[in-house]
């Protein structure tokens, strides 16, 4: 299934990486092992809260759960289809962080990016991995029932419900804008609130990334 994103939608994502190309050069460095976290933007520490069992699906009709998770670090974002605005450009956002990481000049090879809709009525498997593949072919898409996405957004404290509008859709969704970071030991180590931006996130993210790997 090919998704066609709306013209304006397209042109706000090409924004984003425009305006990041074109933005000052990038300043990445680890931090030092004596660096209060306190120091770090976004850093959820030294008690982050620890995530416990969840159960989504992807569009294989595989399950995704906490195990998925284990051994990998990981940006989670919830969103849907539909949304107009946050959740293609954040996407767009996240997957230049992705490839920034990904390669050998900051070698964090083990990171994953897992988009979770919470508007599973009209989100199906099919629709919901189009709309990640556009995105980057390696970001994994999932949902569930309206339970089983509760569960793991309880965990986060992510917030969302419908809003009805008058156009074609019925209604809209409302949910939470920040991206998340949980650590390879299931440890909610960070948040990046709006506005996304990657170079600001990929910086804070190998900061966060340093200290939480040297904190052991």
């Amino acid at each position: 299934m090919r998704i066609l994103l709306p013209v304006h939608i397209k042109l706000i994502i090409s924004a984003v990486i425009l305006c990041t190309i074109f933005s000052s050069g990038i300043y990445i460095a680890s931090r030092g092992h004596n660096e209060s976290a306190h120091s770090i933007p976004g850093i959820l520490w030294p008690d982050p809260p620890s995530i416990g069992s969840f159960s989504l699906t992807n569009s294989n009709g595989d399950a995704v759960t906490e195990r998925n998770l284990q051994g990998r670090w990981t940006l989670i974002f919830f969103g849907f289809t539909s949304c107009p605005d946050i959740c293609p450009t954040t996407l767009a956002t996240l997957s230049q962080v992705y490839q920034r990481l990904q390669s050998n000049q900051y070698g964090f090879e083990k990171i994953q990016v897992l988009f979770v809709s919470v508007d599973p009525a009209r989100d199906d498997g099919e629709k919901l991995q189009a709309y990640v593949d556009y995105f980057n072919r390696d970001f994994i898409g999932a949902t569930a029932d309206e339970e089983r996405i509760k569960q793991l957004t309880d965990q986060f404290g992510v917030v969302y419900f419908k809003v009805k509008t008058t156009g074609p859709a019925n209604y809209n969704m409302n949910h939470t804008s920040s991206v998340l970071l949980v650590d390879p030991h299931l440890r909610f180590v960070g948040i990046f609130s709006q506005p996304h931006e990657a170079g600001d996130i990929t910086e804070r993210l190998v900061q966060i990334i340093s200290f939480v790997e040297d904190a052991g």
